[in-house]
């Protein structure tokens, strides 16, 4: 245990107890349903980047459907650890948050959860470590109506493309880049997007094309992504 108080108080200037505690409760016993150990807690905190300790309850599910703040917060993360408590009446909520993290993650994240017997639900029995933040992770994507739709169309291609463009890009800059999950900004012109800061919502770049918006079209914005992750890399 001392190891694991040791790497966040490294990791925690301010609000130091605070963290601990909520930290060491995602622990669980050993004859636990789905067991969560202190060496998991270690490794995850022990990847570079930052960490975000989460709270929830199970009924704030409902609230992330709308605004999707586990779902970004994955986008920006190498590493989602998750403890649930069960009261023995549970398994539907686990089921959900697990199923929902599950398909937002990739192989190059690591996933993993721990379930807590429980008498009784605390105010928060969720208790979710995002961690290995890193700055390149923090970006979002804001796309034009017609992007959007060209996109939706035919998902499976492009998730697909999306994710080998990725493991090119990963590899070519030594970092792995996770997806963006676009955003839909109806404020947008056509064929407009831009690439948005999540710490400062700045926006680091803004493109768009004359051309009509088709598969090959997209292409033309992943070569310009490339080239700006790229960049902005070498710079950090």
């Amino acid at each position: 245990m001392n190891q694991l108080i040791e790497k966040i108080e490294e990791l925690t200037p301010q609000n130091t107890t605070e963290a601990i505690d909520s930290i060491k409760s995602m622990i669980t016993a050993e004859d636990a349903p789905i067991a969560l150990k202190e060496e998991d807690l270690l490794r995850a905190l022990s990847i570079e980047g930052e960490y975000l300790v989460l709270k929830l309850s199970y009924e704030d599910f409902v609230d992330e459907l709308q605004y999707e703040k586990i779902k970004y917060k994955i986008s920006q993360s190498l590493s989602i650890v998750v403890s649930y408590e069960d009261d023995g009446n549970s398994f539907e909520n686990i089921e959900q948050f697990v199923h929902y993290i599950s398909e937002y993650t990739e192989t190059q994240q690591n996933a993993i959860f721990g379930i807590k017997k429980v008498e009784k639900l605390s105010e928060f029995p969720v208790t979710i470590l995002f961690s290995g933040i890193l700055p390149i992770n923090q970006l979002t994507m804001h796309i034009s109506k017609d992007i959007y739709d060209m996109i939706h169309a035919d998902k499976p291609f492009f998730k697909a493309h999306f994710k080998a463009f990725r493991e090119i890009l990963s590899n070519t800059v030594g970092v792995p880049i996770l997806p963006l999950f676009p955003k839909l900004d109806l404020s947008l012109q056509p064929t407009e997007a831009m690439l948005v800061d999540l710490i400062d919502e700045r926006v680091v770049a803004k493109f768009s094309t004359q051309k009509r918006m088709d598969k090959i079209t997209i292409d033309n914005y992943l070569q310009k992504l490339f080239v700006i992750y790229t960049q902005l890399c070498k710079k950090s």
